[in-house]
């Protein structure tokens, strides 16, 4: 079944555990789990940092910090007067959806951490967010990862690619793992 999952909520609102909680219950069921997580790393500022984690490999890698900070060459603000973006860690997040695309087909999850500003602007993990939403055609599940206001823009990105689309709030894993497993054909 080619199904497509928007895992909505505000900033903070609990998204990427949701989803890190179902991908490892789904790993569990034997569930192929690929794509991408942001995880949230708290430091001392307001701002939070956010490093990237490839879910097939386990890698981990930088992918935003604070802008306050000084940094070396391969950070780029994109305009955001928050954050700057790792040029390495997108390369590579959108190296794992491209992966995970290419493999994308029932019994397979691929997860895509976030559809934000950036994705909007056709930058950022919008390459392999593309990549992964073209490949439902092949099956599989494709968990989209936004805030409340980008889920319009998600459904317009996986409509005609997915055979069922579904909205979820985030913060039930087990909700979201039901959504996967009846999805998913092993």
């Amino acid at each position: 079944m080619r199904c497509a999952v928007i895992l909505h909520a505000p900033i903070g609102g609990g998204k990427t555990r949701t989803a890190e909680a179902a991908a490892e219950r789904a790993k569990a069921d034997g569930i192929r789990v690929m794509g991408i997580l942001s995880r949230r790393i708290l430091g001392d500022g307001p701002d939070p940092s956010y490093d990237l984690v490839e879910l097939d490999t386990g890698e981990t890698m930088p992918l935003v910090k604070p802008a306050g900070i000084e940094f070396v060459d391969g950070w780029e603000s994109f305009d955001n007067p928050r954050f700057v973006f790792s040029h390495k860690g997108l390369y590579s997040a959108n190296l794992a959806l491209h992966r995970a695309a290419e493999e994308m087909r029932d019994g397979v999850v691929v997860f895509v951490d976030e559809w934000g500003r950036l994705e909007s602007q056709r930058k950022g993990i919008y390459p392999g967010a593309v990549m992964v939403a073209d490949a439902l055609n092949r099956g599989g599940v494709a968990v989209f990862l936004c805030r409340d206001d980008k889920v319009k823009e998600v459904i317009e990105l996986v409509k005609g690619k997915a055979s069922r689309i579904f909205t979820f709030e985030a913060g039930d894993a087990d909700a979201l793992l039901r959504i996967i497993r009846g999805c998913s054909k092993l």
